[in-house]
């Protein structure tokens, strides 16, 4: 009988290499060491964790080496892409000899992409040539298989201001690639710290919250929402359908600074 395959989606943690390092106020090791914890208490038997960028906030060695540390528990092979604060040749250092950056994954009749948006030193992003190719190539490859896309930056709008600025600004060239396949099935990132699930071109678009603090939803300029960090888990079944379902961390009283105006 095929299988589900049962997918654990942590973004945008926001690490340092001290225990001590913050974003907008919250201790972001003190966080994902709770969403780690909610993951091992809900859900069993993972195939993949996608950490899908923002890994760390102040792109050192150790906060990588800090992230591995804190999945570690979780007993799963793990994917990672970078985002926009994080700095590539410290994750390739701490990934070296592991299949963490692996772009292509195999999980029976799915294959998962992930590909990097970062353009350095920019918040935005971009799909730079050898991403589109290496992503035009496994729809090549792949076409009898179901496909699940996943990049940092967000591709489609979050009908929010300040945050649709700093997007995936080639967008169109990704539509272009994807438009003529129907075994695609999602597309996830990360970045904009909030939770969403939109079909836009009949292409499901799907966003998760950070691990630590999260954006206000359709907000016209940078705002801080009160919502808990959370996770994703990703069911990939057979037949080419994904469930999916956000949890949270509620009750815990974080310390947030909501009077920043970024990040």
């Amino acid at each position: 009988m095929e299988k589900a395959f049962t997918l654990v989606q942590i973004t945008d943690p926001h690490l340092h290499a001290s225990s001590e390092g913050t974003l907008l106020g919250m201790n972001t090791e003190d966080s994902l060491k709770l969403i780690v914890k909610r993951v091992q208490e809900e859900v069993s038997n993972i195939d993949l964790i996608l950490a899908t960028g923002d890994i760390a906030q102040d792109s050192s060695v150790g906060a990588y080496e800090n992230f591995v540390s804190f999945v570690e528990p979780l007993k799963a092979p793990m994917r990672w892409i970078p985002g926009n604060h994080d700095n590539r040749e410290n994750m390739a250092t701490v990934a070296q000899g592991t299949d963490y950056a692996n772009a292509i994954t195999e999980l029976g009749n799915w294959v998962v992409v992930m590909l990097d948006s970062v353009v350095p030193k920019k918040v935005y992003g971009s799909l730079a040539q050898d991403q589109l190719d290496t992503l035009k190539q496994a729809l090549e490859q792949f076409t009898d298989k179901y496909i699940l896309i996943a990049f940092h930056h967000h591709p489609v709008s979050m009908k929010s201001q300040w945050i649709d600025k700093i997007g995936v600004k080639n967008s169109d060239e990704l539509q272009k690639i994807i438009a003529p396949y129907n075994n695609i099935r999602a597309i996830v990132c990360g970045h904009v710290h909030q939770a969403s699930d939109v079909v836009i071109n009949g292409f499901r678009y799907i966003s998760t919250p950070s691990t630590c603090v999260q954006f206000l939803p359709e907000s016209k300029d940078f705002g801080i929402d009160s919502s808990g960090p959370g996770y994703r888990t990703l069911t990939l079944n057979p037949n080419g359908e994904i469930d999916t379902h956000v949890s949270r961390i509620e009750g815990v009283d974080f310390k947030i600074d909501y009077t920043q105006q970024g990040y």
